[in-house]
């Protein structure tokens, strides 16, 4: 009797291992994964980039070419629900310094804060 129970109890416990395994594939699939992306904030998504461009070293040479440096960064972003470019622009500068530490220059400041004004004029 003991041994039938016990047969019958890991069987049991496999089952529902298997289940639970089976099912857990389901909750993180990709489609879950792509839905995370999108509750990134477009402020973040412009840090990280910006974070990522600055460790790249993809902005040497383009001091004096503003569009070539951002104009790409603000064109692959989400419509933002801020509508208020300083509030934007602070929540960026926020961001920014949590992901890589960097502190913007009075030209980037400037030349930055143009672009999203004139992204926010346009979305």
């Amino acid at each position: 009797m003991t041994n039938k129970f016990f047969t019958k109890n890991i069987l049991t416990l496999i089952i529902l291992i298997l289940i639970l395994i089976s099912t857990s594939k389901i909750v993180f699939s990709k489609e879950l994964n792509k839905n995370i992306k999108n509750l990134i904030t477009p402020e973040e998504e412009l840090a990280l980039k910006y974070c990522d461009a600055i460790n790249k070293n993809i902005f040497i040479g383009l001091d004096n070419e503003a569009l070539l440096k951002y104009e790409y960064y603000f064109s692959s972003i989400k419509s933002p629900e801020v509508t208020d470019p300083g509030k934007f622009f602070k929540i960026f500068k926020l961001n920014l310094n949590k992901n890589c530490s960097y502190k913007l220059s009075g030209t980037e400041q400037h030349e930055i804060f143009s672009f999203i004004k004139k992204y926010l004029q346009e979305n």
